[in-house]
């Protein structure tokens, strides 16, 4: 027999909506779609349990070069709303399609209002190029706070009977994210570091964040060329850099080839951790600790 699911907003604490599992078996929440693990944990924090929250790219999957599956674009069918960064590469060729086929899907931008990080523009003939936009903004407490905002205003408008839920919850991550900046001011500041070198530069924001600046090995996501190599080289001695940056989602032979001429280490992180506030944490100890 078919099994119709039934859309209530109760509570919280209680059942905020109905969907269907794979099973065909109703689970007594409504689902909502994010690109990452750190977006998750924005989300759940504010969100309480209230939702289900599906996650399309893995730990271990590559945010830069991430693909969806058929099966995923099934499953993010099923969503009441999907909260986006705005600009991953699969999320700016994917997310128009979505749309189409599953019209009733509600979507939230969490970059919207942000300062964002652009590249330089490129001119072509008679037509100019803008540069790319730097799409990392969930690694920084700064844009962390914004997309927090626009993930609580977003819950409102889909069970506005527990607004006041999502806006207590907003205030306590707020706080959290106060004390979370609070430790990372005090690493870097104890530290005395001004630059670091990272392989693909993705802590943009976050250097932003803290008067930092980021030398990055990659450029416009291609392999250094051997005059940037030796550019880099004397950069790195001149800055008394000790230790290179490196996310474990990319192939690090570069950095591992720079670090060997600089007799300096390789530092890797995961910049789709789920632990995003320690993993924060991790960032600011790793990058305080690359000039010594």
């Amino acid at each position: 027999m078919k099994r119709y699911s039934i859309l209530l907003f109760l509570l919280p604490g209680l059942i905020f909506g109905s969907c269907l599992n794979q099973s065909g078996e109703t689970d007594g929440r409504t689902t909502i779609t994010v690109s990452t693990l750190p977006q998750k944990t924005f989300v759940s924090r504010i969100a309480g349990d209230n939702f289900d929250i599906n996650v399309l790219i893995p730990e271990d999957g590559n945010h830069e070069t991430y693909e969806p599956t058929a099966k995923q674009m099934v499953e993010t069918g099923k969503s009441v709303a999907y909260f986006k960064l705005g600009y991953l590469d699969f999320e700016l060729n994917w997310l128009g399609k979505v749309a189409q086929s599953y019209p009733d899907i509600r979507f939230f931008d969490t970059s919207e209002g942000l300062d964002l990080i652009r590249g330089q523009e490129v001119q072509h003939g008679d037509h100019t190029h803008p540069g790319g936009i730097d799409p990392h903004i969930w690694l920084s407490v700064s844009a962390a706070r914004v997309q927090a905002k626009i993930i609580m205003k977003g819950l409102s408008e889909l069970d506005p009977e527990n607004s006041s839920f999502y806006e207590a919850n907003y205030e306590a991550f707020l706080a959290e994210l106060d004390d979370l900046d609070i430790s990372i001011r005090r690493i870097i500041g104890e530290s005395g570091v001004k630059s670091f070198m990272i392989y693909h530069p993705s802590l943009g924001y976050f250097a932003r964040d803290y008067g930092l600046e980021q030398i990055a090995i990659e450029q416009e996501g291609k392999e250094p060329s051997p005059r940037y190599m030796k550019q880099l080289i004397e950069t790195a001695g001149a800055e008394g850099i000790k230790a290179i940056i490196v996310s474990n989602q990319f192939n690090k032979q570069s950095a591992l080839t720079l670090a060997g001429q600089l007799n300096a280490r390789v530092e890797e992180f995961n910049p789709v951790s789920p632990d995003w506030e320690e993993n924060m944490l991790d960032i600011a100890a790793k990058i305080a600790a690359s000039n010594r």
